[in-house]
């Protein structure tokens, strides 16, 4: 009889989680732009985005968002943005955005070729924004290149910096 009763415990418990709905998603997607300052190109390599649900650990509340581009030439990118990284993640408050940067290199007005040291190797931000069912979460990161690129004695240093962010 105990093993007739834990049989339809187990299949009963087994039916009602095959039967539980999927967790509502909703869509994010991250875009870059800057304005050009003395540099035909700034070729920045990304190698990933991540973002942090609010009231989630450490650990356990990152969402990395596939990449669609990895290297993205934000001199170039003067009156538009272009798709850096988007991902389905759970609907919910998000709290934080990082970007790592892997490398930059760049192109000043009269030819020269820059390869910039990347001392953080992060952007991060801790911008709030809402992800909402069956709906695209749209954030464009303005860099400021201006703020970005800092000349040193020992040489061209890329320690990113964000003008603003948008959010549709």
């Amino acid at each position: 009889m105990a093993v007739a009763i834990t049989l339809v415990v187990v299949v009963g418990g087994a039916g009602a989680y095959l039967m539980w709905p999927e967790p509502e998603t909703g869509t994010v997607s991250i875009y870059v732009k800057d304005l050009p300052d003395d540099w035909t190109h700034v070729n920045v390599t990304f190698s990933e985005v991540r973002i942090h649900q609010a009231d989630a650990g450490n650990d356990s509340g990152w969402h990395t968002l596939d990449l669609e581009q990895q290297t993205v030439d934000l001199a170039v990118l003067t009156n538009m943005s272009e798709l850096l990284a988007s991902g389905n993640v759970s609907v919910g408050k998000y709290t934080q955005i990082r970007i790592v940067v892997v490398a930059v290199t760049g192109t000043m007005e009269d030819g020269t070729i820059v390869n910039f040291t990347v001392p953080s190797g992060a952007l991060k931000t801790t911008h709030p924004f809402n992800v909402t069912a069956d709906h695209t979460e749209t954030l464009t990161l303005d860099f400021d290149l201006a703020h970005s690129i800092v000349q040193k004695d020992t040489g061209w240093i890329f320690k990113p910096v964000l003008g603003s962010i948008s959010s549709s």
